[in-house]
């Protein structure tokens, strides 16, 4: 009966997506309708490479002027017979035909395999994925379930792509408006490892009087001898003077060596904000192949057009999160779940930041499924480790009350998973921070054992390469793990978790220096040697009961409690991110959302892949 019910609730969710054409990108979307796509695209992408190199730069470049207009919708691949289609603006004119040429040519092999099932948007999203593999990037996987857009006006793409001369602020704004971060714009520019421009887009920089005193000299000549005045238009030079046939970090040490061709290039090196990122990619190969597939997955979900896809994961037992899950099934969870952390809430604050803290924990070991919330008479279960015996029990409380009372509206149907989710949104919220909608769905783990939680979760005394790693290991960028650390605005810590920076921090000098003087003096104050371990104190001096962003002030004044805060600024690769949050809440507020939904995803299970748990206590029997 559970598994027909839940087939049940699925098919209705499914048949209200086909209705309204709303719908989600998956990466298997089309693994019943279309099996061999992708390697039907592949090899057209390879036939393609064999032909011309030029492939890989076009297919690349197009994918990018599609997503930037009207979404990624292959709108920009519509042509018009009165030359007024998005292909004809002005910014698409040097659009290279062996792009189109890609895409087209792939289109017609999938519709002989699968006719009218396979978008033009995802053949393009998926030949973009394979144009960097060809060219020695790296590899990912593609979300795909895009719909071919209905509009493509010429006149709908001026002011919506980066122009050459374009400093920082002109581009965060751009790229901000398509969800992308400076960190992702950083990235993304580096496929101009493989780009190439004709000469009037910079032609400004060697002509004006004087040079560009930021191009290299040497590199300035290179460029006028390929591009004298007056020379013809349709001539064109490759961006990255030393590897242009290959996807590497070289375009990053080229910005170093004043070999950025466009102005929107080099001014990322010699930006204060953003050359900390440029440094770490030129140096540091994997930080930039994983920033970029992060940033060409989002990328890959501008503006996207979904819906009337009927999603076939019903036959495997498989699952999907999706925001409206209990629509039908529990249409008042969160309503219940709110008057719950609320009511907590006025008993206690300690709710707020137990609450966010025990979610933190739960999907960092084995994903979002409540394993943390098992009690075992054994003293062996997930909470016992000594890593989450600091977890208040505040936290346990509001998701064990909350649980009780949406089991009398909707019993067995929703599952601790979703409402510790739930409950963490409304925490954030109640503290005066950001909204959102929650992704729901999960069901509750079968696993619990404090045996795995060592290694899963971050240490106080953690540099910026180790918080990166673990981070990483749950599909996490470094934008993503510093606005989650914003999280300790509203957090408190055991004196013994940083007593060492007080103490005992090297022989040469017992207090850190990268702590504010006065600051370790209120410490000390609060936390004397051989103080009770029990005594907590707030991660925030100036706004602890706030959600905002203070945290990231307090670490530019050397106020970050632990090693791992503070060194989010004294790092220089992560320092402009930490110097832009404590400027711009909106910025941090957007980058925690984005985090907190990406944290919500890890490591869930969905359809036949745990259970609704009856107490979240304990498994059910």
């Amino acid at each position: 009966m559970e598994v027909l019910r839940r087939w049940l609730i699925l098919l209705s969710m499914v048949l209200m997506i086909m209705q309204r054409g709303e719908g989600q990108l998956l990466e298997n979307f089309y693994a019943s309708s279309c099996p061999n796509l992708e390697s039907i695209v592949r090899q057209e992408v390879s036939t393609k490479f064999t032909q011309t190199f030029v492939t890989i730069p076009a297919t690349l470049r197009l994918f990018f002027h599609d997503c930037f207009v009207e979404g990624c919708d292959a709108s920009v691949l519509i042509s018009s017979s009165s030359g007024d289609a998005e292909k004809d603006a002005k910014d698409n004119l040097s659009l290279a035909g062996d792009g189109f040429d890609t895409v087209i040519k792939a289109k017609q092999a999938v519709e002989t395999q699968c006719p009218g099932v396979v978008s033009c948007a995802d053949i393009l999203a998926l030949a973009a994925r394979e144009v960097v593999v060809l060219a020695g990037g790296p590899t990912w996987e593609v979300e795909l379930g895009r719909r071919d857009g209905l509009i493509s006006q010429a006149s709908r793409v001026t002011g919506n792509l980066p122009e050459p001369e374009f400093n920082l602020d002109q581009l965060n704004t751009l790229f901000a408006r398509n969800n992308l971060t400076q960190l992702d714009m950083i990235a993304l520019s580096g496929a101009h490892t493989l780009g190439f421009s004709h000469c009037d887009r910079f032609s400004s920089r060697i002509y004006s009087s004087p040079i560009d005193p930021t191009l290299d000299s040497s590199y300035a000549q290179q460029l006028m001898d390929a591009c004298p005045q007056n020379v013809d238009p349709s001539i064109a030079i490759n961006m990255d003077p030393e590897t242009p046939r290959t996807f590497d970090n070289v375009y990053y040490q080229n910005l170093i060596g004043g070999k950025g061709l466009f102005s929107s290039d080099q001014v990322l090196n010699t930006d204060p904000d953003s050359e900390p990122t440029v440094s770490d990619f030129a140096t540091n190969p994997g930080n930039f192949n994983a920033a970029f597939i992060t940033a060409m997955r989002k990328l890959g979900r501008v503006g996207v057009k979904t819906g009337n896809e009927v999603f076939m994961m019903m036959q495997k037992g498989k699952g999907q999160l999706s925001e409206t899950f209990y629509r039908t099934s529990c249409p008042k969870v969160e309503s219940i779940v709110r008057k719950v952390v609320t009511e907590k809430i006025n008993q206690t604050f300690v709710t707020i930041p137990a609450t966010l803290r025990l979610f933190f924990h739960d999907c960092f070991v084995e994903g979002c499924d409540a394993s943390v919330l098992i009690s075992s008479p054994n003293g062996d279960a997930e909470k016992d480790a000594p890593d989450n015996l600091s977890l208040a029990g505040d936290g346990f409380d509001t998701v064990i009350k909350a649980k009780m009372e949406v089991e009398k509206s909707c019993p067995r149907v929703v599952s601790c998973a979703d409402i510790l989710t739930i409950a963490t949104r409304d925490v954030i919220e109640l503290a005066g921070g950001p909204s959102f909608k929650v992704e729901l769905g999960r069901r509750d783990g079968l696993i619990s054992k404090a045996s795995r939680v060592t290694g899963n979760l971050p240490d106080p005394t953690f540099n910026l390469t180790q918080l990166n790693t673990m981070f990483a290991k749950n599909n996490l960028t470094q934008t993503d793990m510093i606005a989650l650390s914003g999280a300790h605005t509203v957090g408190f810590s055991h004196c013994s978790r940083f007593a060492n920076r007080l103490y005992s921090f090297s022989s040469s000098s017992p207090v850190d220096p990268d702590l504010d003087p006065t600051y370790a003096q209120q410490l000390m104050k609060a936390c004397p040697q051989n103080v009770d371990p029990r005594i907590a104190i707030n991660m925030d001096p100036a706004t602890p009961q706030t959600f905002d962003n203070m945290y990231f002030q307090n670490l530019v004044t050397k106020k970050g409690l632990f090693t791992s805060d503070e060194v989010l600024f004294t790092n220089k690769a992560s320092q402009a991110t930490v110097i832009d949050f404590a400027n711009n809440p909106g910025d941090f507020s957007g980058a925690f959302v984005t985090a907190i939904r990406k944290l919500g995803r890890v490591g869930v299970k969905t359809g036949n892949a745990g259970q609704t748990r009856v107490d979240c206590t304990a498994f059910n029997s």
